[in-house]
């Protein structure tokens, strides 16, 4: 991933030793002058690169001046260059505290956050910098790479653009902006920026891997490979560039090559879940179930809250013939990530393919909202909605007799679809016009007007509180709208009117099933095929 570079006017090299100076004593007078001195010479040790006498400079700095603010901010810049983020920051601190209003100081803390990764603090200090007058390449690139670290690419595009106008020859502004317009899928741009980026620096493998993706995206396939294989020559033991170059030759349906590169990939870094995900894709692919299964379950196991995985994983169930533990996964992927479209599809997918057509509209419209533009998910839409639209008119159809009382639930399973014999219940019989309102809602619902259907219905039980088929039917609407706990209760009251009623226990079956209550479920499917005699 691309990483907070260090401010390049903040560089001081690795590797110096500590200069420890003893504190000077409480009775001591300040030595400004001396301070100053020292200072300045320090300065210019650290511009001709001699870093350790830099450190001593500037400690003696202190020591003779402990008010000395630059003293203090510079030698923070030559502990942040060297790793000992924590004694950069106390000085730094000190600088700030001595003069709040160093934009210099503040760009330099910036720099600390940005290391720490803790980008909301850098990109307020960075602005603070910027707003104090510190007009540097480098302020407005590590406050860019913030913005980018944080999904706010248009500001980090803006930021970039400012670094490369106040230094053309800086690389890193260039492969800055151009990672944040890969991130906006301004795929031209992206490659336009990793040339002017390589243009100045040819060594950066990792232009040369971000470039590959931007290519990729373009369908360049030939440029995306070249690119790759320069930037694992220039790094062989960065796994990242591997399992880029592993995608892209499974792009191109190199499987083999792929296998290659992610396997590799998975050598240099046997914790990285993504190289697990992409070997087990080709294996699936390749129709290989059980290696594809052992990689998607290793992935689950490295990265357990990673709904990706979980989805994956549930695709290598079902494809060996384990729906329920398919079905689980893609559940728990839901769990994990509620707008995660992808997992709503591959559930919605696997009902369907289990004819559950009923499961499958549910889990599909809202992949569908979630992502509207995806034209697989709304070519398996329509054909669920026109499975499911078969199924109710069909048990539209079969209930034309009052007598049977019988409404067939899409995906209900378990009893043939007959009329059943039923005891009349001991009420009299519908009275009013309660006959006509339900015929009415029983036409809402085959149009598919659930809430109007209900609102029918419920007036004709208003009419007719002894009306055990109406109460089927709404129970039947109510299903239909994925209100399980409204359709139990009235086929409990329909079951209660008429308890030889074999289609409201066959119904009060799926909705039971469709809450979780899978004994509760199989119970009733049993009744109805003893009352059924089928």
């Amino acid at each position: 991933m691309y990483k907070i570079g260090r401010l390049s006017w903040l560089a001081v090299a690795l590797g110096m030793a500590v200069v420890l100076v003893p504190a000077r004593g409480a009775d001591d007078k300040p030595d400004k002058k001396k301070s100053q001195t020292a200072l300045q010479r320090g300065m210019q040790s650290a511009k001709i690169g001699h870093r350790e006498e830099a450190l001593g400079d500037f400690s003696e700095a202190i020591q003779a001046d402990s008010s000395n603010e630059p003293a203090w901010r510079e030698r923070a810049r030559l502990y942040m260059d060297w790793g000992k983020r924590d004694k950069a920051l106390f000085d730094i601190e000190k600088a700030l505290q001595l003069e709040p209003s160093d934009g210099m100081a503040f760009a330099v803390r910036g720099a600390y956050f940005a290391a720490e990764k803790n980008n909301t603090g850098a990109i307020q200090d960075f602005s603070s910098a910027i707003d104090l007058k510190v007009q540097h390449t480098d302020v407005y690139t590590g406050r860019g790479k913030c913005y980018l670290a944080t999904g706010q690419y248009d500001l980090a595009v803006e930021d970039f653009t400012q670094g490369i106008r106040m230094r053309l020859d800086n690389p890193e502004p260039y492969k800055g902006r151009g990672m944040a317009r890969l991130a906006q899928k301004k795929y031209r741009e992206a490659v336009e920026d990793f040339d002017l980026a390589l243009a100045r620096r040819r060594d950066d493998a990792e232009v040369y891997a971000q470039e590959a993706l931007a290519l990729t995206a373009l369908s360049d396939y030939t440029r995306a490979l070249q690119a790759l294989d320069t930037a694992i020559r220039l790094q062989p033991e960065d796994p990242h560039a591997r399992r880029i170059r592993g995608a892209v030759r499974e792009h191109v349906r190199d499987d083999q090559g792929a296998l290659e590169d992610f396997t590799e990939a998975i050598r240099l870094d046997p914790e990285d879940s993504q190289s697990y995900l992409a070997r087990g894709s080709v294996y699936a692919r390749l129709q290989k179930y059980p290696e594809s299964l052992a990689d998607r379950e290793k992935a689950v196991q490295l990265a357990p809250t990673s709904a990706e995985a979980y989805v994956a994983r549930g695709s290598s169930y079902h494809l060996t013939g384990r729906h329920e533990e398919g079905l689980r996964d893609r559940t728990k992927a839901i769990q994990l990530d509620p707008n995660y479209a992808l997992a709503w599809e591959a559930r919605g997918n696997a009902y369907y393919m289990l004819g559950r057509y009923d499961d499958a509209l549910s889990d599909l419209q809202h992949a569908a909202q979630l992502e509207p533009n995806n034209q697989e998910t709304r070519d398996l839409l329509v054909r669920a909605k026109a499975e499911v639209d078969k199924l109710v008119k069909k048990a539209m159809a079969q209930e034309t007799a009052p007598d049977t009382e019988k409404i067939t639930l899409p995906g209900a399973v378990g009893v043939p679809s007959v009329p059943v014999p039923v005891t009349p219940p001991a009420a009299a019989p519908p009275a009013g016009n309660s006959s006509a309102l339900q015929a009415e809602g029983r036409q809402l619902m085959q149009d598919g007007k659930y809430p109007e259907a209900i609102a029918k219905l419920t007036a004709a039980i208003d009419l007719n509180p002894n009306f055990s088929l109406a109460y089927n039917a709404r129970g039947f609407a109510h299903y239909r709208m994925h209100d399980y706990a409204e359709a139990i209760a009235d086929f409990d009251q329909a079951i209660k009117l008429n308890g030889a009623y074999a289609n409201a226990y066959l119904n009060r079956a799926a909705a039971r099933r469709a809450k979780g209550d899978k004994a509760g479920a199989d119970a009733d499917a049993a009744k109805a095929k003893e009352l059924s005699g089928h």
